[in-house]
Order: C-alpha cells, then structure tokens, then sequence
C-alpha cells in the first residue's frame, strides 16, 4: 500500500478543495494518505474538516497560534522524519518549507509540489520581489517533482522554472455534480451576474464594481463570498452589488444556480474550482484572460475570456442581451465540464505518477 503525505499551509478555499479531492480519490484508490496542515483563518474547524474528508484521510493539524511559529513548526516536523513514500506540497510557502527540510533526505523523485498559482505572478508584490520569487522557485524546482492542474500553469512552469521533472494532473469537480440539463433564460426575471471567491485584490473586486455600475440598468449584481469590512467597504461602497459573505458549499451550489452569467475577472490564478463548478453547473462565464481561467472556459463556446476591463464589460453586456446565446453556451458548458473538468481520475493518476518514481528506487533495493 503506498503511502502519501500532503502537507500545506494554505487550508482554506480553493487548495482546501483540491486537496480534500485527491486525498479522497487516492483513499478511494487504496493508498494511505495523511493531510498535515497550517490552519488559516478561513479554514474550518477540526469537526469539519473530518465530516468533509474522507474517513479514510488522516488529517493533523500543526498550530502554535501563530503564522510564523506554525511554519517553523511545520518545518520541525518534516526534518524530523516520516515514512511516507511520497510527500506532495501544495501552495507556494508549503512547497518552500517542505522542499528545503527534505531536500538532504529525501529523493527529489519522491518529492512533489503544487503551486496552485504560482507567487512570482503576483501583481500586488513589487517586481523585485516577484524576480526573487521566481529565483528561488527555480532552484527549488531540482528538489522536487512539479504536478501542475492547468495547461498554462504548465507552459509557464515550463518557460519560467525549466523543471527537470513536471507533469500535467487534471483537477476539477465530481462528474456527479455536473448537471444534467442546460439552462433555460426566464424572460420575465431580471437576469443576475455573479461572482464566486474572497473579496480580495487578487480577484479584482473594482473590476466586478465597475461592471456593476455599467450594467446597473440590466442585471442585479451578486459578490458570492466575503472579505474584511474594509475591502468590502473599499470597492463596493458606491457600487450597486450584493455581498453575500461565507456560504456553504451547498449555498453556494444553489446561488450560482440563481445566476445567468458569472464575471470572474481576477488578476491571476492557478486552477480555480469555483470558476470549474460554475461551468459544471452550466453557467455562461466571461474570464480575465490568466492562467488556469484560460483552461476553464472554452472561448466563444462556453463564455468569453478578454483581457481588458472594457472587454470584460462588453462580453457581459452581450451574454445579458441573448439569452438564445447564454442557452447555447450552458449546454456546449456541460459538454466541456463532462469532457474537461472532472476530477474522476485524479487519485489513479496521481498514484501513478508517484508510482514511476518509486519503482527504480525499490528496483534498487532489491
């Protein structure tokens, strides 16, 4: 039975999600599979970590009671050992900690990371330290093997790291979830616009605000997530949006079923399953043009992706004016979501793409 750590410090929203589906699905596989993390703010309580997991997932948790205390104890954990056969990192400061503790101890091989949006393309960090970013996530690249989820994730790992080892592992929702029937426009409801993550600058919440004051006059706009009462109050004050705050994962299902277009404008991302669940739900979606949105939303058939606000605004307004168009966009969605955006296989291929780095190490032993 193979053996798998996952370890990360970013449990909460979307890494929450991935890493709850791969440790699921490789439970579901057979393989024994702990989940080590650093608690955030917004990550459940233990009690509900352990209702969502699978039972078969070890979850522990490593806390101090603060941020940097909680990294270095984390770090002491891993050099101090663990007989796992496989250690995969997910996020950017646990791929950091877990990469150099092991680094002398481990098989690079055997080592894996998950960036789930790479730090270096941040844009609320300075130049200078988005190039050191990226400087040292290319020497920590020869200590690991990278697994990214999203095909320009991929290319830039590629451009900008020149790993010696990085695979291509397909994340997404349970084909189960993907809805049956595309939807159908009610011309006598005023449509809706919504938007699914934190209120946070990285998904660009004055883009949705002013998208809001454009288009006041044809849709309701809904925010579907929260933020501190300051970023909420920063963008949103003068602007005609509803804020929903936290929701559950079935409140979220059911209000991104009350929507007609999503506008998902964020500045960068790694793969982000909100955008994935909405597309599953058959839900139009207009896209910055980023990593892992790109991926996402096939352009031109299940939503549009632009670059520019004016272009995010103008591919909005259009979805609102035709609903003939946002119904044949909600069914190609599905199609797509069925073909492209299901995590079904995520756990076999998982433990085979660990299993090719164990097998000459074992071969070797013999």
């Amino acid at each position: 039975m193979m053996r798998v750590l996952h370890v990360t410090e970013a449990m909460g929203s979307g890494v929450l999600s991935v890493v709850d589906s791969i440790s699921r699905r490789q439970a579901e596989a057979g393989a024994e599979v702990r989940v080590l993390f650093v608690p955030r703010p917004e990550t459940p309580s233990d009690e509900a970590l352990r209702a969502r997991f699978h039972p078969g997932v070890e979850l522990t948790r490593v806390s101090t009671g603060g941020r940097v205390g909680d990294l270095i104890a984390l770090r002491r954990v891993l050099r101090g050992g663990d007989d796992a056969d496989v250690i995969h990192a997910h996020s950017s400061f646990a791929g950091a900690i877990v990469r150099h503790a092991v680094r002398r101890r481990r098989d690079p091989r055997t080592v894996y990371y998950s960036p789930h949006g790479f730090a270096f393309l941040r844009l609320d960090l300075p130049p200078a330290a988005r190039v050191a970013l990226r400087a040292v996530e290319r020497h920590l690249a020869r200590h690991s093997t990278l697994i990214l989820t999203s095909p320009s994730e991929f290319a830039v790992a590629q451009s900008a790291l020149a790993p010696p080892r990085a695979h291509l592992l397909q994340t997404g929702v349970t084909s189960e979830t993907v809805a049956r029937r595309p939807r159908r426009s009610d011309p006598g409801r005023r449509p809706v616009v919504g938007m699914v993550g934190r209120v946070t600058y990285q998904k660009a919440p004055w883009r949705f605000a002013a998208a809001a004051r454009a288009l006041d006059d044809r849709a309701d706009f809904v925010w579907i997530g929260g933020g501190t009462a300051d970023d909420e109050t920063r963008w949103f004050a003068d602007a005609p949006v509803r804020v929903t705050g936290w929701v559950s994962p079935a409140e979220l299902a059911a209000l991104i079923d009350d929507l007609d277009v999503l506008l998902f404008p964020s500045l960068w991302e790694g793969m982000s399953l909100s955008l994935i669940q909405a597309q599953a739900q058959g839900l139009p979606a207009v896209v910055s043009d980023v990593v892992g949105n790109r991926d996402t939303v096939d352009d031109g058939v299940t939503g549009f992706v632009r670059g520019t606000d004016d272009e995010l605004v103008a591919a909005t307004a259009r979805l609102l004016g035709d609903a003939g168009l946002r119904e044949r966009m909600s069914a190609a969605a599905l199609t797509w979501a069925r073909r492209a955006l299901t995590d079904d296989r995520v756990g076999q291929d998982s433990l085979a793409l660990y299993a090719t780095a164990l097998a000459p190490r074992e071969g070797s032993t013999r």
